[in-house]
Parts: C-alpha cells; sequence; structure tokens
C-alpha cells in the first residue's frame, strides 16, 4: 500500500500526457520519418528488436536535445537511427525472439478461434492480445535502460529484459496507464491503415521516452518546458 501511495504522490500522468502531446506535435517531421525508418528496418522480423533499440535510442537523444537546449537536424537524427541499427543487429536477436514468439502465439490463437469457433481459444487470443501490449512495453523499457547505460558497463540484454521487467514493476499504476495509451495509440493508428507505417512507431517511441523521464529521469514537467522553451 505505501509503495503505491508512494508512486501516486510522486507520478503525474498528466503531465506524462502533455509532454507527449507538446513533443509528439513539435518534432512530427521527425516521429513520422523515424516510424517510415523503423517500419522498412522490421521488415525481415527478425530485425524488429534491432529496430526497437535504434528507435528509442535516437529520440531518447532528441529529448535530451530538447531538455539541453540543443537542437538536432533531421538528418543527424536519420543517421543515428541507421547507425544505431546496425551496431544492434545482434544485440536486438532476443527482443526479435520475445515479441515474435508473443504475436506468433497470439495469431495463431486467434486463427484457431476463428476457424473451430472454439471460446477456450478466443479467450486464449483476448490474453495473447494483451500479453503483446505487455511484450512491446517491456521490449521499449529495455531499449531505454541500454540507451542509458553507460558505454564502460557491460550487460546483456537479456540481464537488461529482466532489469526492465523490475523497472515496469515499481511503478504499477503508471505502467498500466502507460500499456492502454498504447492500445489507443495502435487502435487510432490502425482505424487510419497508413498511420500504423508512418506514425506508430515513432508515438510508442516517444511515449516510452517521455514515460521514463517521469518515472526516472527529470520528470514530464520538465519536458514541458524544454519543448516550450523555457529551459534555453
Amino acid at each position: 500500500m505505501r509503495s503505491e501511495r508512494d508512486e501516486v504522490d510522486r507520478l503525474d500522468p498528466m503531465a506524462a500526457l502533455a509532454a507527449f502531446g507538446r513533443a509528439a506535435y513539435s518534432d512530427l517531421v521527425s516521429i513520422v520519418v523515424l516510424s517510415v525508418l523503423a517500419s522498412l528496418a522490421s521488415l525481415p522480423l527478425v530485425t524488429v528488436g534491432a529496430a526497437v533499440l535504434a528507435l528509442v535510442d535516437t529520440v531518447t537523444e532528441i529529448v535530451a536535445g530538447e531538455l539541453a537546449g540543443e537542437g538536432v537536424s533531421e538528418r543527424r537524427r536519420a543517421r543515428r537511427f541507421a547507425t544505431e541499427f546496425r551496431a544492434n543487429l545482434r544485440r536486438g536477436l532476443p527482443i526479435s525472439a520475445l515479441v515474435l514468439a508473443v504475436v506468433g502465439s497470439t495469431v495463431a490463437y486467434l486463427l484457431i478461434a476463428t476457424a473451430a469457433g472454439s471460446t477456450v481459444f478466443l479467450l486464449g487470443a483476448a490474453v495473447g492480445l494483451y500479453a503483446v501490449f505487455c511484450a512491446v512495453a517491456l521490449s521499449l523499457r529495455t531499449a531505454s535502460l541500454l540507451a542509458r547505460m553507460p558505454e564502460e558497463r557491460s550487460q546483456s540484454v537479456l540481464a537488461t529484459v529482466r532489469d526492465a521487467a523490475y523497472h515496469l514493476l515499481e511503478t504499477p499504476s503508471f505502467t498500466v496507464l502507460t500499456v492502454v495509451l498504447m492500445a489507443v495509440l495502435v487502435a487510432l493508428c490502425a482505424a487510419l491503415r497508413v498511420a500504423v507505417v508512418v506514425l506508430l512507431p515513432g508515438l510508442l517511441g516517444l511515449l516510452e521516452v517521455v514515460a521514463f523521464e517521469e518515472t526516472s529521469g527529470v520528470g514530464a514537467r520538465r519536458v514541458v518546458r524544454a519543448y516550450r522553451g523555457e529551459l534555453r
């Protein structure tokens, strides 16, 4: 009870939402460019993990640049994504395996439920859908931890995945709200279809970076101030 009370007192979901909206509006061009790059980079499927790591690392740099009052050009952002993607091709394999395993299982349950009209498999598909969002949240948080990890520190991706799980569980209520917002973004982008490619990856990456700043960084309010130009 005490930890939940501390979480409510310490975290401000509305500030995080405001920071997300402000950053998404200000960096919309970058969101589109990075979304397209991440979508293309994920086409082989086994490179999904590398794309996630590169995306979150690049968005982290963008937000850090705003907090420091330093602008980062669109070309530099795209170049950073490409560099990080190549550097993380092997490192991202565990994340690719996690996401593909969960998504594959969910799709299999859904297909069986549709073909056989099985309520049990339909329930399994519903649980699997929730697991997909949890896997995405875990992958994004893993990417955040790796993006902020000092170069001299050596830690495997699997160990970082474990740390990311603990990190998310430290703020359960905030994590649930973040996952719900992820689901809303997916639903909205899916309704627009093309937005799945040109907006969704970048928005999910930005949401993760803002959520991390609120839980373990400078705070979402400071991010809002940075994008308003009040820190320059």
